[in-house]
């Protein structure tokens, strides 16, 4: 028979040894892994927390943003805001120049902290009768309101005995040359248009193109900005435009758009080359006309008929006006402008009748322009 091994104390004692270091080993890896587990959690809550005070103060900016674009001469502190139950986010404004802002906005939650500077652009090209990136000949006596002209370059005006009082608007080195009656004439110094500000970007010229419906998104290739169409319409009446989903009534052309004749009604004229105006051109009653265009404008009316007109008028080339118009709106050209002939311009740049008349118009007076954006500060506090 076999007999019963007997253990000795000691092999018994280390037994109980290696069973104690074995559960203490596998306690520290379980404390180990609280403690990372831990970790991670704290490290989550910090990005987290982080994270939404960015937001927070991105938050800020727009606020901030939207204030200036209700009045763009604003400035002072836009009042801490909260946003769930522990973030909060603030904003100041202050004016660095005439037309740039400087908005420092700040993004709180829990103990992080995240700061926001951005630098804007808060200068518009249609705030005069006319707006002009170069320079400007008016002949023809013509008539302008005391909102009057705001320019880049060089003036020459001839003007009309018994000119209203017409302020300039011009930078101090630029020439201004006049005849007749001047002395209604205010030259008053003013910072340059930053035109590279409010140049439309590609995605917005896309966007009013895409306003037009059916055969009035005129393009003969289907390749979008070739400028490789030329259309003449005679005797135009928007009213014969298909309306937009909005009732909008758009024309676009990728290429130049001629009128012959004469236009009525209300609508928008989009081209990515030039709008010409000619033949004998005039207006039927008082229509409301927005023309953008990425090359000139240019009308010719009738010399013989006296013509009105709610317009605005975007171009990034010249604008050239030629007969009798009583012009109510508001022109903006990048390059030169010349009218000739008795006209007269009154500005209207109220945003209530452009908003209801131009489906363009909010693309093109978006008076914000974001020139620079900086984290200055982050962290916890």
């Amino acid at each position: 028979m076999n007999k019963p091994i007997r253990r000795q104390d000691g092999e018994r004692g280390m037994i109980m040894l290696i069973v104690m270091l074995v559960m203490m080993g596998v306690s520290l890896l379980g404390l180990g892994s609280l403690m990372v587990v831990g970790t991670d959690i704290r490290i989550a809550g910090q990005y987290r927390n982080s994270t939404q005070s960015f937001w927070a103060a991105e938050a800020a900016v727009q606020r901030a943003l939207w204030e200036m674009r209700e009045n763009r001469s604003f400035t002072g502190d836009v009042a801490a805001e909260a946003i769930g139950n522990y973030t909060m986010s603030s904003a100041s404004v202050e004016r660095l120049s005439e037309n740039l802002v400087r908005i420092v906005a700040q993004g709180r939650a829990l103990g992080a902290r995240r700061k926001i500077e951005v630098i804007v652009n808060v200068d518009t090209v249609f705030g005069a009768a006319l707006n002009v990136g170069g320079d400007i000949t008016l002949e023809g006596k013509p008539r302008i309101s005391t909102e009057g002209v705001r320019l880049n370059g060089d003036a020459y005006f001839d003007l009309d005995a018994g000119t209203p009082e017409l302020n300039v608007y011009m930078p101090s080195g630029a020439t201004l040359n006049a005849v007749g009656d001047t002395e209604s004439l205010n030259r008053i110094e003013k910072e340059p248009m930053d035109l590279a500000a409010v140049k439309l970007k590609d995605e917005e010229w896309r966007t009013m193109a895409n306003m037009a419906t059916g055969d009035f998104f005129i393009d003969n290739d289907g390749t979008y900005g070739n400028t490789d169409t030329n259309v003449t319409i005679n005797n135009l009446n928007f009213d014969d435009v298909t309306p937009g989903p909005n009732g909008d009534r758009v024309i676009f052309v990728d290429g130049d758009l001629t009128l012959n004749g004469s236009i009525a009604g209300t609508g928008t004229l989009v081209t990515t080359g030039k709008i010409i105006c000619t033949g004998g051109f005039v207006t039927s009653g008082t229509p409301t006309v927005t023309m953008v265009a990425q090359d000139d404008v240019l009308i010719n009316f009738d010399t013989n008929a006296q013509s009105e007109i709610n317009g605005l008028v975007y171009t990034e080339g010249d604008y050239e006006l030629h007969g009798k118009i009583n012009f109510t709106g508001v022109v903006t050209a990048f390059g030169s402008v010349g009218v000739q002939n008795p006209s007269q311009f009154t500005n209207n740049s109220d945003p209530n009748y452009w908003y209801t008349y131009s489906p363009a118009y909010n693309i093109l007076t978006d008076p914000i322009d974001v020139l620079s954006w900086t984290e200055i500060e982050g962290g916890s506090s």
